[in-house]
């Protein structure tokens, strides 16, 4: 079977799934900067080889040249990922409330490139099913994030247009009681209370001397 195209998965990532948790815990390690590579690979490999005692899980640890490119792998992508985020932070700082889902759109697609990269770079250049199942939650994610955006925008565009429709009204309203107004026949007190009624207008209030 031919393997052009695919890469090598590392030695970290052919750890059994009973590994996963002290995969994680290195990763978050790692990423904390508070303590060196070495000082954190001894403890990584400690703790395999008490799970090796504890279940009788047989694998092979892996050595530090490994847990070293891992290392890089995770330093690499935190990176990216922080990037990102920078961006996002200040794109948004320069869109308004409704720009703002235009930017989530935006961003969203970028970050499916992105949770693509983690989880080829995670899985050593292959997917395999476990991270092609987070790929797929994480985008089943992304889409109700862009839904409740798209969702959001077009509220936003309803509360806009009915705004307008009433002000256009307002206004054609107020229009046409000011052409009334000037007609014979037709009192101000009759004017006023159109106004109250249908505009919301209350009456001025009369000048000292004025009937």
């Amino acid at each position: 079977m031919s393997t052009k195209g695919r890469g090598w998965l590392s030695s970290i990532d052919k750890l059994p799934d009973e590994c996963q948790p002290i995969v994680a815990w290195a990763a978050k390690e790692l990423a904390n900067l508070d303590r060196t590579q070495t000082d954190v690979y001894q403890e990584f490999k400690t703790k395999l080889i008490a799970l090796q005692g504890e279940q009788g899980v047989d694998f092979d640890i892996p050595h530090f040249r490994s847990f070293s490119r891992y290392s890089v792998r995770l330093a690499s992508l935190s990176k990216t990922v922080e990037q990102a985020r920078q961006i996002a932070s200040t794109l948004a700082d320069r869109f308004d409330a409704a720009g703002s889902d235009n930017l989530t759109i935006v961003a969203a697609e970028a970050l499916k490139s992105l949770v693509l990269e983690a989880a080829l770079m995670a899985s050593g250049g292959n997917l395999t099913s476990k991270s092609a199942a987070e790929f797929s939650t994480a985008l089943k994610n992304l889409a109700a994030a862009q839904s409740t955006s798209a969702n959001r925008r077009l509220k936003l565009e309803a509360e806009a247009k009915a705004r307008k429709a009433i002000e256009d009204m307002n206004a054609k309203a107020e229009k046409a009681l000011d052409v009334l107004s000037n007609e014979p026949g037709i009192s101000k007190e009759a004017i006023a209370r159109a106004r109250r009624e249908f505009l919301g207008v209350r009456a001025k209030p009369k000048k000292d001397g004025e009937t």
